[in-house]
């Protein structure tokens, strides 16, 4: 019978279990950064008079959720948010006595090549 021996392979195993607890971390990282460009545009956005700044203060991006095993991120106003930006929510969709102004799906539609290569690259760089 022939004997093999094998080295470098606790190293390799090792490595291999660092890029596994990394891994939830680069991808919320690669999410966020993802997330950066679209609040840029909706904060920078002219759909809306927005005279106190109050808006453009309460945007913000969420922190990293999971639902049915997938991970994603939300940008724009909290639901849960009472305080002077509460009326401003209804911009983006409209209610039944004021039209729909949106600028947070604008800001995504322009930005969704952006996103994609920058998880993509956020990813590429974390597994090196």
């Amino acid at each position: 019978m022939a004997n093999i021996e094998l080295t470098g392979v606790d190293e390799i195993l090792n490595k291999l279990q660092q890029i596994g607890a990394n891994v939830g971390r680069l991808e919320n990282k690669a999410l966020k950064n993802a997330a950066e460009p679209v609040l840029e545009d909706a904060k920078g956005t002219n759909a809306f008079n927005d005279r106190s700044g109050n808006l453009r203060e309460g945007l913000k991006i969420s922190n990293v959720k999971k639902k049915d095993g997938s991970k994603y991120i939300l940008v724009g106003v909290d639901k849960g948010d009472n305080s002077k930006i509460f009326y401003d929510k209804f911009l983006e969709f409209g209610t039944s006595k004021m039209p729909a102004r949106p600028f947070l799906q604008p800001a995504y539609e322009k930005n969704k090549n952006t996103i994609q290569k920058t998880i993509a690259e956020t990813l590429k760089e974390g597994l090196k």
